[in-house]
């Protein structure tokens, strides 16, 4: 989960061309989402 976390942290930050930017870090954003219901069913394994 540490590094999701930074990966957003890097998307939101490096900012190459603005409107690619919005677009990645709305698709990484949606990820996150499918990443956490994903986890919340193995919430003791990693």
């Amino acid at each position: 989960m540490q590094s999701i976390l930074q990966l957003t942290v890097i998307g939101k930050v490096f900012k190459p061309n603005k409107g690619k930017l919005l677009n990645f870090n709305r698709d990484l954003d949606q990820y996150i989402e499918y990443v956490r219901w994903y986890l919340s069913f193995k919430p003791t394994s990693k």
